[in-house]
């Protein structure tokens, strides 16, 4: 009785072992899932595809200095150059609508309202970069890209606080170099884009490089059709002839699925080795915060299926005579509860019909 209770209680210590490492395993998966979805910008492709389903998309991200020279000019020449890519290869979309989208950015600073000079960041904008990037309103809605429209901005809480002292303020003017610009909405401080604290606001590019003769296109972002593994990734990188010291190109599709986190896991220690002079923009410095978080937490999960092997394997050896036992116990048992199942019946009966009707036949 001694020996039973003894065995009995290290078999429930195995069971709880291999209990609480499944479900540590299911609490980083599920964190890992959650820090994922965080990341609204690296799915653009994702949602595009809900337009035209007819093959898979892939988003693009370009960054550059400003010794690149990236311009408006081969922004023009990048469309052009798609619109023929698409039509050779015999691209198409399904209702005849947009095949792609792109957006592009800059990085800045103005002053804003006359009386108190608060100095301001500023992202200029163009393209659809709202799509791609989920700017969380307060109030108001984004502005579109359009010349004929282009004195609305949207300001960050910090802003709007220091200025107005409220958020309440859709429509209001406030003045950069004493002209007036129209808010078309307030953002939350939370967002991935910008520095919590600093006050910050979004304008057209087309406004912005008036203002600041220096300014310069620091991020271009492309959603195009991607009907073979790296097509687009392929399409962008043969129209670029610039400096690979000057910009570098990434695919944010894809980039956090198992295959890339095991590969970033493995090339930690490379990855934080910079080979070139760009200055990442703040949401692709969070995506590759992510891309560590994911590589850590992988390892953290391998560790913990390396233990839950292990322990079963264990388990298995010291009580190999006893699971064996049972087996040989009761294995006549299954066999027979099968063999009077309802399914077994059912098979049977289907067999012995498929006979008789082969028999007058």
């Amino acid at each position: 009785m001694k020996f039973k209770a003894k065995l009995s209680s290290k078999i429930v210590v195995f069971i709880i072992i291999l209990s609480v490492l499944i479900v540590s395993f299911m609490i980083l998966l599920n964190q890992s899932n959650k820090i994922v979805k965080n990341r609204f910008d690296q799915f653009g492709a994702e949602r595009w595809m809900n337009n035209d389903s007819l093959f898979n998309y892939a988003q693009i991200s370009c960054f550059f200095t400003s010794e690149t020279g990236f311009s408006e000019n081969n922004i023009y020449s990048l469309s052009r150059s798609y619109d023929e890519k698409m039509m050779s290869e015999s691209i198409s979309s399904s209702e005849g609508g947009r095949l792609w989208l792109h957006a592009y950015s800059a990085k800045g600073s103005v002053s804003v309202d006359a009386s108190s000079n608060i100095a301001t960041d500023v992202t200029a904008v163009a393209g659809d970069f709202f799509f791609i990037h989920n700017v969380p309103l307060i109030t108001g809605s984004y502005f579109k890209d359009d010349p004929l429209n282009n004195d609305h901005i949207l300001i960050n809480e910090t802003l709007a606080w220091q200025l107005f002292g409220s958020f309440d303020i859709v429509g209001r003017d406030i003045y950069i170099y004493d002209k007036p610009y129209s808010i078309s909405g307030v953002t939350k401080n939370d967002g991935d884009l910008i520095n919590d604290s600093l006050p910050h606001l979004y304008m057209q590019y087309d406004v912005y490089k008036v203002l600041d003769n220096l300014a310069y296109i620091s991020c271009y972002e492309a959603i195009l059709p991607n009907p073979i593994s790296d097509y687009a990734l392929n399409v962008v990188t043969s129209l670029f002839s610039f400096n690979e010291l000057e910009y570098e190109i990434i695919q944010n599709t894809s980039r956090f699925n198992l295959i890339n986190t095991f590969k970033n896991l493995i090339n930690l220690t490379e990855r934080n080795i910079k080979t070139n002079r760009v200055i990442y923009p703040q949401w692709e410095n969070q995506a590759r915060i992510t891309e560590h978080k994911l590589a850590y937490l992988l390892l953290a999960q391998i560790i913990l299926i390396f233990l839950f092997i292990c322990t079963l394997t264990i388990m298995i050896i010291i009580y190999r005579s006893k699971i064996s036992l049972f087996f040989e116990n009761n294995s006549s048992k299954i066999v027979t509860k099968a063999k009077n199942s309802k399914l077994a019946d059912k098979i049977r009966n289907k067999r012995r019909e498929r006979y008789e009707k082969k028999k007058l036949s």
